[in-house]
């Protein structure tokens, strides 16, 4: 009979969890469709089609980066660089095009960047057990500042097909938002449905208990770091077609509004569950928000004030979600 129960209460558990993920991912594409009807109250100019077309363009860049920082996170790790490693990735892609006039050549350049950035954390965080705080920290400064050695001004001058992958449309809808929308459809079946996914979740769940089960969990964290540097890079190329110029400190402080984007769409701080779904909703939902501030005259750092207290309410409300699912099934 103790058998029976324990077995029970496993699964009992596993449904609650899964449970608890949808409602938080559902959760967060309401609070996404309640605060775009109270926004277009509050300014007539929020649903215009010019805005709209704008506030998707940037949440889909800030999309790529969520997806990124959710991996990062749900592994059970945080990445403070992904902002210097944008800067460093216009910074290259930008003297590489006007070195040689090659845009494959600059691509790949700027992509690499981002491959580097996240093999050299993950090598630090996972094979070396270096916190990933101080990993990413020492990053963060390394890529600034090699952002600004390596070309101190913006360039611009690009081809008209690059600036079209940052400005330009497909059938009426915005490039970015369907490289976004792409990507988030694969790694969201990467995440639930394949084996990597399992192991990622199982090392932020629990390390000790992903060791004992055989996953390499080294080699899962060096991944998740991979997978956000890249992301990363290719967020910050998009952004440099969108804005027709690279400048090596395109991506400074963006690192507090991605963290934020990962954990308002219910990636949990501590590791163990997350959603790319759920974080391209708190992509949108803090574009929509920073949107509405610039409509209203909000300056700018208190714009940073409200973000970061949304991320204190985000995790004290993923530790309250997190205290329930730990709660033994049928104790109130």
């Amino acid at each position: 009979m103790g058998h029976a129960d324990t077995g029970q209460g496993r699964f009992m558990g596993g449904v609650r969890s899964a449970a608890s993920t949808a409602s938080r991912v559902m959760g967060i594409w309401l609070w996404v469709i309640a605060f775009a009807v109270l926004f277009s109250l509050i300014s007539p100019h929020f649903m215009s089609i010019l805005n709209l077309s704008n506030v998707m363009r940037q949440a889909s860049i800030f999309a790529l980066m969520a997806t990124g920082m959710t991996f990062v996170i749900i592994s059970g790790g945080i990445d403070l660089s992904v902002g210097s490693i944008i800067s460093l990735t216009s910074a290259v892609f930008g003297v590489v095009w006007k070195l040689t006039n090659n845009l494959v050549l600059s691509l790949v350049a700027g992509m690499m960047v981002g491959l580097l950035s996240g093999t050299t954390i993950g090598l630090l965080v996972g094979f070396m057990e270096i916190p990933p705080f101080i990993a990413t920290f020492g990053m963060m400064g390394v890529g600034a500042g090699f952002a600004f050695a390596v070309t101190p001004s913006s360039i611009s001058g690009f081809p008209a097909g690059f600036e079209f992958l940052g400005n330009g449309h497909v059938l009426g809808i915005p490039l970015p938002v369907l490289i976004a929308i792409l990507f988030g459809v694969l790694f969201h079946l990467l995440l639930k449905r394949t084996r990597l996914g399992v192991h990622i979740l199982a090392t932020g769940g629990s390390e000790s208990s992903a060791l004992l089960a055989g996953i390499n969990v080294k080699a899962r964290k060096l991944t998740v770091y991979i997978i956000n540097g890249a992301f990363a890079s290719l967020a910050g190329i998009i952004l440099c077609a969108r804005i027709r110029s690279s400048y090596p400190g395109i991506g400074k402080d963006l690192e507090l509004d991605v963290i934020a984007m990962a954990v308002i769409g219910g990636a949990s701080l501590v590791g163990g569950y997350g959603s790319v779904v759920g974080a391209l909703g708190g992509a949108l939902f803090l574009t929509m928000i920073q949107n509405l501030f610039n409509l209203i005259g909000i300056y700018p750092f208190m714009q940073k004030v409200i973000t970061g207290g949304l991320i204190v309410v985000a995790v004290m409300a993923s530790q309250a979600r997190r205290r329930r699912r730990l709660q033994p099934v049928g104790q109130p």
